[in-house]
Protein backbone atom coordinates (compact mmCIF):
# COMPACT_ATOMS: atom_id res chain seq x y z
CA UNK A 1 0.00 0.00 0.00
CA UNK A 2 1.32 3.44 -0.90
CA UNK A 3 1.16 6.20 1.66
CA UNK A 4 -0.48 9.12 -0.11
CA UNK A 5 -1.27 12.40 1.61
CA UNK A 6 -4.59 11.12 2.99
CA UNK A 7 -3.01 7.99 4.49
CA UNK A 8 -0.29 10.12 6.08
CA UNK A 9 -2.91 12.53 7.49
CA UNK A 10 -4.90 9.56 8.84
CA UNK A 11 -1.79 8.07 10.47
CA UNK A 12 -0.79 11.43 11.93
CA UNK A 13 -4.27 11.94 13.42
CA UNK A 14 -4.44 8.40 14.83
CA UNK A 15 -0.95 8.68 16.34
CA UNK A 16 -2.18 11.78 18.11
CA UNK A 17 -5.49 10.24 19.22
CA UNK A 18 -6.38 6.66 18.33
CA UNK A 19 -9.74 7.15 20.03
CA UNK A 20 -11.09 9.25 17.13
CA UNK A 21 -14.26 7.97 15.50
CA UNK A 22 -14.26 7.44 11.74
CA UNK A 23 -16.50 10.51 11.47
CA UNK A 24 -14.04 12.67 13.41
CA UNK A 25 -11.11 11.23 11.47
CA UNK A 26 -12.76 11.82 8.10
CA UNK A 27 -13.48 15.47 9.03
CA UNK A 28 -9.83 16.00 10.04
CA UNK A 29 -8.38 14.59 6.84
CA UNK A 30 -11.00 15.86 4.40
CA UNK A 31 -12.42 12.53 3.22
CA UNK A 32 -15.93 11.19 3.53
CA UNK A 33 -16.35 8.47 6.19
CA UNK A 34 -16.58 5.45 3.88
CA UNK A 35 -13.27 5.91 2.02
CA UNK A 36 -11.63 7.01 5.27
CA UNK A 37 -12.77 3.81 7.01
CA UNK A 38 -11.62 1.76 4.00
CA UNK A 39 -8.14 3.30 4.19
CA UNK A 40 -7.87 2.66 7.94
CA UNK A 41 -8.98 -0.96 7.46
CA UNK A 42 -6.48 -1.46 4.62
CA UNK A 43 -3.62 -0.01 6.71
CA UNK A 44 -4.62 -2.34 9.58
CA UNK A 45 -4.67 -5.36 7.24
CA UNK A 46 -1.30 -4.36 5.73
CA UNK A 47 0.23 -4.11 9.20
CA UNK A 48 1.00 -0.40 8.87
CA UNK A 49 -1.31 0.16 11.84
CA UNK A 50 -0.16 -2.58 14.21
CA UNK A 51 -2.56 -2.06 17.11
CA UNK A 52 -4.31 0.52 19.26
CA UNK A 53 -3.23 1.15 22.85
CA UNK A 54 -3.89 3.42 25.81
CA UNK A 55 -0.79 5.23 27.08
CA UNK A 56 -0.67 5.06 30.87
CA UNK A 57 1.19 7.68 32.94
CA UNK A 58 3.84 5.63 34.80
CA UNK A 59 4.42 7.99 37.75
CA UNK A 60 0.66 8.29 38.39
CA UNK A 61 0.46 4.53 38.95
CA UNK A 62 3.64 4.28 40.99
CA UNK A 63 6.13 3.50 38.21
CA UNK A 64 8.14 6.69 38.51
CA UNK A 65 11.63 5.43 37.68
CA UNK A 66 12.97 4.87 34.18
CA UNK A 67 16.32 3.15 33.79
CA UNK A 68 18.33 2.26 30.71
CA UNK A 69 20.39 -0.88 31.04
CA UNK A 70 23.15 -1.87 28.65
CA UNK A 71 23.68 -5.62 28.60
CA UNK A 72 26.71 -7.50 27.30
CA UNK A 73 26.26 -11.22 26.84
CA UNK A 74 28.99 -13.69 27.80
CA UNK A 75 28.95 -14.93 24.22
CA UNK A 76 26.99 -14.05 21.08
CA UNK A 77 26.16 -17.67 20.31
CA UNK A 78 22.66 -18.37 19.02
CA UNK A 79 21.92 -20.30 22.20
CA UNK A 80 22.97 -17.38 24.44
CA UNK A 81 21.04 -14.82 22.39
CA UNK A 82 17.90 -16.97 22.28
CA UNK A 83 18.08 -17.65 26.04
CA UNK A 84 18.46 -13.95 26.85
CA UNK A 85 15.67 -12.83 24.53
CA UNK A 86 13.30 -15.53 25.80
CA UNK A 87 13.98 -14.56 29.42
CA UNK A 88 13.44 -10.82 29.00
CA UNK A 89 10.36 -11.23 26.81
CA UNK A 90 8.39 -12.27 29.91
CA UNK A 91 9.59 -9.40 32.13
CA UNK A 92 6.85 -6.76 32.16
CA UNK A 93 9.19 -4.16 33.68
CA UNK A 94 11.19 -4.08 30.44
CA UNK A 95 9.45 -1.66 28.12
CA UNK A 96 11.84 -1.95 25.17
CA UNK A 97 14.76 -4.16 24.24
CA UNK A 98 17.05 -3.32 21.35
CA UNK A 99 19.94 -5.29 19.89
CA UNK A 100 22.54 -2.53 19.46
CA UNK A 101 25.94 -1.83 18.01
CA UNK A 102 28.88 -0.73 20.14
CA UNK A 103 30.36 -2.09 23.36
CA UNK A 104 27.15 -3.77 24.54
CA UNK A 105 24.77 -6.18 22.88
CA UNK A 106 21.40 -4.90 24.11
CA UNK A 107 19.82 -1.75 25.46
CA UNK A 108 16.81 -2.19 27.74
CA UNK A 109 14.39 0.42 28.99
CA UNK A 110 13.01 -0.46 32.41
CA UNK A 111 10.05 1.12 34.28
CA UNK A 112 9.83 0.43 38.01
CA UNK A 113 8.82 2.10 41.28
CA UNK A 114 12.18 3.18 42.64
CA UNK A 115 15.96 2.90 42.61
CA UNK A 116 15.62 0.04 45.09
CA UNK A 117 13.20 -1.77 42.75
CA UNK A 118 15.68 -1.24 39.90
CA UNK A 119 18.53 -2.68 41.97
CA UNK A 120 16.41 -5.70 42.94
CA UNK A 121 15.36 -6.26 39.33
CA UNK A 122 18.97 -6.24 38.12
CA UNK A 123 20.26 -8.39 40.99
CA UNK A 124 17.40 -10.89 41.28
CA UNK A 125 16.11 -11.17 37.74
CA UNK A 126 18.46 -9.82 35.09
CA UNK A 127 21.98 -10.90 36.03
CA UNK A 128 20.82 -14.39 36.96
CA UNK A 129 20.15 -15.06 33.25
CA UNK A 130 23.04 -17.39 32.33
CA UNK A 131 23.95 -15.57 29.14
CA UNK A 132 24.25 -12.12 30.80
CA UNK A 133 27.88 -11.18 31.27
CA UNK A 134 27.87 -7.50 32.20
CA UNK A 135 25.41 -4.64 32.67
CA UNK A 136 25.65 -0.88 32.93
CA UNK A 137 22.66 1.12 34.17
CA UNK A 138 21.70 4.76 33.70
CA UNK A 139 18.84 6.22 35.73
CA UNK A 140 16.70 8.85 34.03
CA UNK A 141 16.60 12.03 36.10
CA UNK A 142 13.94 13.70 33.97
CA UNK A 143 11.95 12.78 30.90
CA UNK A 144 12.28 15.76 28.58
CA UNK A 145 10.51 14.18 25.60
CA UNK A 146 8.39 11.11 25.09
CA UNK A 147 6.46 10.29 21.98
CA UNK A 148 5.12 7.17 20.38
CA UNK A 149 4.37 8.99 17.10
CA UNK A 150 6.66 8.15 14.19
CA UNK A 151 7.95 11.06 12.10
CA UNK A 152 5.79 10.75 9.00
CA UNK A 153 6.72 12.26 5.61
CA UNK A 154 5.95 15.98 5.36
CA UNK A 155 6.14 16.40 9.14
CA UNK A 156 8.94 18.48 10.65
Amino acid sequence: MTLDKFNIQILRALQENAHLTIQELSERVGLSPTPCARRVKQMEEDGIIKRYVALVDGPKIGLGLTAFIHVRLRTQSKKAVDAFEAAIRNMSEIMTCHLVTGNYDYLLMLRVESVDACRKFIRDRLIIIDSVGETETSISLEETKLTTALPLPGHH
